[in-house]
């Protein structure tokens, strides 16, 4: 049986979900032309509020994890929602840099909160041999909010950019749905003398042995993390300034690489089914390195903009996959707390990348940045060669 009565409802719900909160976290990147003159802002003032999103997301991979296990999976992704859509409403009441900057921080605490719930919800209720196209398809959904988020940007940013944020609102009415769709957590066992399961505290990600696990599985998520950010953030500008591709041609581009993205999610999900996690994680790091180091040899502008589609659909392999290896990698107890403690702590490398990217590109070219990647990519290869693989076929699922 490929899981519970139960497994369709939860992946829509889930789905719709990580749309919500790709959607949320790109919109910044998409109004930012237009804060920086309502808001009067730097580039680096700018930059910062991306970072504060980034703060947040991670502070909220440790609260919703936390809540998640001792309140239940369903409430910690209702609340998420909630505190999304009422974040993402607030744009109207704040109106300087240090408001928003205290905005995106709380923010990205409910954009953080997301994806460790939802990958123990999948774990809960879909087979490990269904497991990983599963979760890999509920992070798709991070390519169609990315475009999503996009396209209202070209409605709406030419008249009033408030709208584009006011769309995740969408959030506060999409809870009510998960709450109809997710069933409740089941109830906690009770012990001989009557106690119910002990709490999840802040260290049990780093007891019972599992700490090398969760700084192995958080370094993994970095090396994910850092590679995509510092590829798909200069890939564009590379191709324009030191390939020659035009302006016109580039506004497809993202498009394209999307596109790829969304394949690159279902191809190595449904991969880690059949031949393992570690495996298929290793195939999507060897891909994406292989594309990337293309766009630094071929000069063909045709190509290096179709090859946009290969690069998308090996930049998001991993992250699929890795919602099934986390939740397998750990005690079903704590699942949700370890996979989005690793998952966001991961973003430490979304945050410097970009940086370190630019800064190589200044002083040596664009292509030598990209050629980083391509050695972080493959680091990533050689580190999932220290941990487990996870898929056993024939076992049953965890309850």
């Amino acid at each position: 049986m490929s899981g519970t009565p139960h497994r369709w409802r939860v992946l829509w719900a889930a789905f719709i979900t990580y749309l919500l909160d790709s959607y949320d976290l790109i919109v910044l990147a998409i109004a930012m032309p237009v804060l920086l003159k309502v808001l009067d802002m730097s580039l680096p003032e700018g930059g910062l509020l991306g970072s504060a999103t980034m703060l947040g997301a991670m502070a909220g991979g440790v609260l919703f994890g936390l809540i998640a296990e001792n309140r239940g999976r369903r409430f910690a992704l209702i609340l998420a929602l909630l505190w999304l859509g009422l974040g993402m409403g607030a744009v109207y009441i704040v109106s300087t840099w240090e408001q928003w900057m205290v905005l995106r921080l709380v923010t990205g605490i409910a954009i953080g909160g997301i994806w460790g719930p939802c990958a123990a919800l999948i774990a809960a209720h879909w087979s490990p041999e269904y497991r990983g196209r599963a979760a890999s398809f509920v992070y798709s959904s991070f390519a169609i909010g990315a475009v999503l988020a996009s396209l209202v940007g070209r409605m709406v940013l030419h008249t009033d950019w408030h709208v584009l944020f006011l769309m995740g609102t969408v959030s506060i009415p999409i809870a009510l749905l998960v709450y109809r769709l997710v069933p409740a957590d089941p109830a906690q066992p009770v012990t001989a003398d009557g106690e119910g399961r002990t709490g999840v505290g802040v260290g049990a990600i780093f007891r019972d042995g599992m700490a090398r696990t969760t700084f192995l599985a958080t370094l993994i998520s970095v090396v994910n993390l850092a590679g995509y950010w510092g590829a798909a953030y200069w890939i564009p500008t590379f191709l324009t300034k030191e390939r020659g591709l035009s302006l016109t041609t580039m506004a497809w581009f993202s498009f394209v690489m999307y596109l790829g993205m969304f394949l690159g999610f279902q191809f190595f999900g449904a991969l880690s089914d059949r031949i393992g996690r570690r495996k298929a994680m290793i195939a999507a790091f060897l891909t994406v390195a292989f594309a990337v180091a293309l766009y630094i040899i071929v000069r063909n502008p045709v190509f290096l903009f179709w090859w946009g589609i290969v690069v998308g659909f090996g930049l998001c392999g991993v992250g699929g996959v890795l919602g099934a290896y986390f939740a397998e990698l750990f005690p079903e107890r704590i699942r949700a707390y370890a996979g989005g403690f690793c998952w966001n702590m991961g973003r430490i490398g979304a945050v410097l990348a970009p940086f370190t990217i630019g800064a190589i590109g200044k002083n040596y070219g664009l292509q030598t940045g990209l050629a980083i990647t391509c050695v972080v990519y493959i680091l990533g290869a050689v580190l999932l060669m220290f941990l487990p693989e996870t898929l056993r076929p024939g076992h049953e699922m965890e309850t």
